[in-house]
């Protein structure tokens, strides 16, 4: 019966991979999303009940992503992963295919015409038809080994079950995108945070692969699109063009449009249809690459130091136009970052007609001289983001006046000593009140069972919150008559508040959503004051605040504006009066338990097993521990865990005490028997 039911797991394996290929790649399915949700459901009982069978099957289970890791190890890449010479002109892509035939002694030559995908060069390693290295280009001579995040990448074979390479080993090359209508999503996202938005969805993708933690790559939904198929020729032939085949037939999503040609004339119609119809891809492209397809022609015709020469990008034409700016506004993101924001003269660019681009903080502008009334020059960064670059020829420098109250709630606006973007820093601010609530809800601050996103946000159209405090107000006969809510669901959100009542102070410190004040700084925070009403007072003292450890002016002046704020000194009091944990009074420091590990410095490296890093740091941190980022001679102990990588190296070679996941459990289980004083 299990030899059956192994069968039947590796029959789904299959299944999922070949409707991933067809959603993904084709974007074409054969079956509804609730077909596909049947068979994936079944997968992970059958791996719930035999999770032994998961380890070596590249199940697509296995793409939800692992834990963080602590660095990217270093690879060298068996062949270097060159770069491309670039042309802009017609005529010296004739230049390059006059070099082609003379140097190889045919007339005409076949060239194989590609897209030049906008994104970041990847290498692929299958080894018996299954997927088990990722390594980016770095220096082309050696890069990162990222494979724990392209094992999220939707569209990428874990396991090739069709095909000649499908139980061999190959390498396949490629670039790694992020299609536009996601890259916008995320760049509104990182807006309403206040953070720097991406340039393009190039740099998008680059600073997602860089990410430790595979779980959060996965949420920015990369793309991936092969072009170049390195294999024994016994089964993957000496033709470019044919290898392209054979990685269709591995259900690899090969980069398209492609064509064989073998003119100059060929290749030009080919790059101005594809230029022309650009916008209509839902990923960037940057230009056409041309390359010889008779492998056996490349190694005759070798390489440069850097670039290969059987290859050339041919590259597209910035596209831009010119309009008025008509107004300057402002937006408030759900971090209080007020972002102007160019209200334009509708125009036509890239495909789709412009009024407004974003102008990211009064720095920016000041460096464009632009203002209300001028005629600028647009472009679109990426071919996604539009983007003023400057003023037309001939116009004068422009005026602008940065606002001084915020635009959604009339508060005074503050602009921090050595950033470019002003803020609005009232607690109650209309534009933050989704996302305020949202963290002050969420596990690591207040821990409110039921309260997610989409209750807080329908608490929020039914006019029941309006900020932090009002959580505490809610009633029975409010929340039951609620769309979607009932007594059950009433009660249990009831309670979850009930119970968040609880908390301990740095946690409701972090919860109140102090800019710059985190986890760890909410903590030392606690245990420096006890009680929220001793921090509040201590604005008054800005060099106490400046002289406490992990806290420094910048976050000490964010918090003096905080606590100055007469609204947000209301939400306290809603708290207050509502019977949340504020603290205990005075003597704060000496009620913290025995710290045995005081002024040692740890350093956690690679990723554990039993716990993340945050948790172990959390720990170690209440023995009296500082966890500190880098290995130095001050450094009195490195956990070592899974991966580690140069600080590993690093700790070895200054002699600093090296500790595994199963030292440091022992280290810890000592400290809470009371073993250790």
């Amino acid at each position: 019966m299990e030899d059956v039911l192994r069968l039947k797991y590796k029959d789904l394996i299959r299944q999922i991979d070949y409707h991933d290929w067809r959603y993904y790649v084709l974007a074409d399915p054969e079956i509804t999303d609730e077909d596909y949700d049947v068979l994936y459901r079944e997968l992970l009982d059958i791996e719930k009940k035999h999770p032994g069978w998961i380890q070596g099957s590249n199940s697509p289970s296995q793409r939800i992503g692992g834990r963080p890791s602590g660095e990217f190890v270093t690879r060298i890449h068996r062949r270097p992963m060159m770069s491309l010479a670039n042309t802009y002109s017609k005529y010296e892509v004739e230049e390059f295919d006059e070099r082609i035939r003379l140097a190889i002694g045919k007339n005409p030559v076949e060239y194989n015409i590609e897209p030049k995908l906008d994104g970041v060069a990847i290498s692929l390693h299958y080894e018996n038809g299954k997927f088990v290295r990722a390594v980016t280009r770095g220096d082309g001579m050696r890069g990162d080994d990222i494979t724990a995040n392209m094992r999220t990448v939707r569209g990428l074979p874990l396991q090739i079950f069709d095909g000649p390479g499908k139980n061999a080993d190959f390498e396949v090359r490629g670039e790694v995108v992020m299609y536009r209508s996601d890259f916008l999503k995320l760049s509104e996202q990182r807006e309403e945070l206040g953070l720097s938005p991406f340039a393009n969805p190039r740099n998008a993708t680059a600073g997602s692969l860089k990410l430790l933690d595979p779980r959060e790559v996965r949420k920015r939904k990369l793309r991936v699109w092969v072009y170049e198929l390195y294999g024994d020729a016994s089964w993957a032939g000496t033709s470019h063009t044919g290898r392209l085949d054979i990685l269709e037939e591995m259900k690899f999503p090969v980069a398209q449009p492609r064509k064989v040609v073998k003119s100059v004339d060929e290749i030009q119609a080919f790059w101005e249809d594809i230029e022309q119809r650009r916008n209509e891809f839902s990923y960037d492209m940057d230009g056409v690459v041309i390359k010889v397809s008779d492998l056996k022609d490349r190694e005759l015709l070798g390489t440069t130091a850097k670039t290969p020469r059987w290859a050339i990008a041919y590259k597209f034409k910035a596209q831009r136009a010119t309009t008025k700016l008509l107004s300057i506004t402002h937006q408030v993101g759900r971090t209080g970052a007020v972002t102007p924001v160019a209200e334009l003269e509708p125009v036509l660019l890239a495909g789709s007609t412009i009024k407004r681009a974003t102008l990211h903080n009064e720095e920016e502008i000041q460096r464009l001289q632009i203002g209300p009334g001028l005629e600028v020059i647009l472009e679109k960064a990426g071919d996604v983001i539009p983007k003023i670059v400057g003023r037309a020829p001939g116009e004068k420098r422009g005026e602008y006046t940065p606002p001084s109250k915020c635009p959604a709630c009339g508060e005074p606006i503050v602009k921090p000593e050595g950033e470019v973007i002003r803020r609005c820093v009232n607690i109650s601010c209309p534009a933050m009140l989704k996302g305020r609530l949202i963290h002050f809800a969420s596990r690591g601050a207040m821990d409110i069972e039921s309260m997610g996103a989409q209750t807080v946000e329908l608490l929020i159209q039914h006019q029941l919150l309006m900020d932090p405090g009002d959580i505490y107000l809610l009633r029975y006969d409010q929340l039951a008559n609620l769309p979607g809510f009932g007594d059950i669901s009433a009660r249990k959100l009831l309670n979850g508040i009930e119970e968040s009542k609880k908390q301990p102070l740095e946690r409701l410190i972090f919860g109140l959503g102090i800019r710059l004040v985190g986890a760890g700084v909410a903590r030392v925070l606690a245990r420096k004051f006890g009680h929220l009403d001793e921090l509040a007072d201590a604005i008054i003292k800005p060099k106490l605040l400046e002289g406490i450890n992990e806290v420094g002016p910048k976050i000490a002046a964010s918090m003096i504006d905080f606590f100055s704020r007469a609204r947000n000194l209301q939400v306290i009091e809603k708290l207050r009066n509502s019977g949340v944990n504020l603290g205990k009074r005075y003597g704060a420091e000496e009620e913290v338990a025995p710290a045995p590990l005081i002024g040692q410095k740890f350093v956690l490296t690679g990723s554990l097993e039993t716990m993340t890093r945050l948790e172990a740091s959390e720990i170690l941190e209440k023995y009296g521990a500082k966890i500190t980022s880098s290995v130095s001679s001050k450094t009195n102990y490195v956990v070592a865990g899974e991966a580690a990588g140069s600080k590993l190296e690093k700790a070895r070679k200054l002699g600093v005490t090296i500790l595994n996941e199963k030292d440091l459990i022992a280290l810890l289980r000592e400290f809470e028997s009371g073993k250790q004083n």
